[in-house]
């Protein structure tokens, strides 16, 4: 699920946000896209009741194709510290310069911003349900330091299934 690319680039941190940049250009019904981080070991120990360890977004469009209007399946994964991956179908509607998505089974929301031309911030939202709609689900609990995260653009196969 989590491939770390192969080369890590300091420009992605460099780069400066751009205002009220458009979320279509990094997500559209008809096209892929990837974002992920990493946190470092270095991270994780200065935010140390963080939780999540990785985090990734990720649209492919044949799975939005049969959905009505602008609306999109995307797929959120987290890994916390010391436990697996979960990860977890969302449905997102454009609003405005933004995405809002939901997890199924009334399993929480998020929304998602344009950062810069690579990167996006996961923002807002409630505690996040990873489950099937009737089984014991896993909660990613949305607070204190898991409440925004910055993800980066990645190749397409960091992200497939």
């Amino acid at each position: 699920m989590f491939q770390k690319p192969a080369v890590f680039s300091l420009a992605l941190f460099a780069a400066l946000p751009v205002a009220a940049q458009s979320i279509s250009q990094h997500f559209d019904k008809y096209s892929d896209s990837c974002f992920q981080r990493f946190y470092s070991a270095s991270h994780l120990a200065s935010h140390p009741v963080q939780k999540v360890e990785a985090i990734q977004l990720s649209h492919f469009s044949a799975e939005s194709r049969a959905m009505p209007g602008s609306e999109m399946t995307l797929r959120i994964a987290v890994r916390l510290r010391g436990r697996a991956t979960w990860q977890t179908p969302v449905i997102c509607s454009p609003q405005g310069n933004s995405l809002s998505c939901g997890v199924e089974c009334d399993g929480g929301r998020f929304d998602v911003v344009a950062k810069n031309h690579s990167s996006i911030l996961i923002t807002g939202g409630t505690d996040l349900y990873f489950s099937d709609c009737d089984a014991k689900p896993r909660i990613l609990e949305r607070a204190p330091d898991d409440k925004v995260f910055m993800l980066h653009q990645q190749p397409l196969s960091n992200c497939r299934p």
